[in-house]
């Protein structure tokens, strides 16, 4: 697809180029465009609030506070421990850390145990009551943009996979900007959609994740929007051990036209998972089949510089 599409970006562009329709399982459908300036993909037009906030249901959130099955909740609570390891390296000690899309407040609750002092933000009062009370951890409810927060009160801020999900990434970079105190910093993970592994498995590719996901970044594109909205790169890294082999292996089952996000949803524990039990089998099936060979691929690709996710560390100027 290469028709012309009239659409303003945050980098000045007025024209994106269309590159893929979603087909969900659901019946509904969702177009992908790609800026013409800064290459940013994105979802044109936005799916409504109404329409976006029901892919936002108690399902996606998971079975239980955790998210996942036990098992995989303990691989993710590993992977948790490693990013607040990493984060306190670019903190003071005992300075002030918002953590954006606190999910289950895993990664908060660990640098609180580190000293920091730490607050999260959750769209929803449901999903911010995933974090458990008992971790005496401050919560704001809404939308960032929304919110009253005291600007240059914040040593770091991060957002470990939630840019892709926000219908205005510029303006929520320019909020944490004030939010900073000067010199600090940003942590973010998210999608690269402009990894070896979107490439090989085009609108099949796990982390495009329509609807929720409204935007898919490249190196580029977000070194651009960064750079835009005050901040300057220091690291960014393709590998993700936690992301990078899942999305390859669900990539290769959704290509299969399965519905998609089949094994997800049973890893999920979600209903959706727990009623396809018989393809939910052959999923998990695959899943050890492929397990070794993901990982493997997939470091490759980190090597290339490709990998499926993108980690940024980021000093406010």
């Amino acid at each position: 697809m290469s028709d012309s599409i009239d659409r303003t970006c945050w980098c000045g562009s007025q024209t994106a180029h269309a590159t893929g329709v979603f087909e969900l399982d659901d019946g509904n459908s969702f177009s992908l465009v790609r800026c013409d300036g800064c290459g940013v993909s994105a979802l044109f037009p936005q799916p409504s609030d109404e329409q976006l906030l029901s892919y936002y249901s108690a399902e996606y959130y998971g079975a239980s506070r955790r998210k996942f099955i036990g098992p995989i909740a303990g691989i993710i609570s590993l992977f948790q421990t490693g990013r607040a390891r990493a984060a306190s390296r670019r903190t003071p000690q005992g300075g002030k850390v918002l953590d954006i899309g606190c999910g289950n407040g895993g990664f908060l609750i660990q640098m609180k145990r580190r000293g920091f002092e730490a607050e999260g933000t959750e769209w929803t009062a449901p999903s911010a009551a995933r974090v458990p009370a008992q971790a005496g951890i401050k919560i704001h409810v809404g939308d960032l943009l929304s919110l009253n927060l005291s600007d240059q009160s914040y040593d770091l801020v991060t957002i470990w996979h939630v840019l892709e999900h926000v219908r205005k990434p510029y303006e929520m970079l320019m909020k944490i900007k004030r939010l900073l105190k000067p010199n600090g910093w940003l942590m973010l993970s998210l999608p690269n959609a402009e990894s070896l592994q979107a490439q090989r498995f085009g609108i099949d590719w796990f982390h495009h994740d329509p609807p929720r996901h409204l935007f898919g970044f490249g190196p580029q594109s977000v070194e651009r929007l960064l750079n835009l909205t005050g901040f300057e790169i220091d690291t960014i890294t393709s590998f993700s051990l936690e992301q990078n082999p899942f999305g390859y292996i669900q990539s290769c089952l959704n290509s299969r036209r399965a519905p998609r996000d089949r094994l997800y949803q049973l890893l999920k524990g979600s209903r959706e998972g727990r009623q396809a039990a018989e393809g939910s089998a052959v999923d998990l099936a695959s899943f050890f089949l492929l397990l070794f060979p993901s990982i493997a691929i997939t470091s490759v690709e980190s090597l290339t510089g490709r990998g499926a996710t993108m980690t940024i560390q980021a000093r406010a100027l």
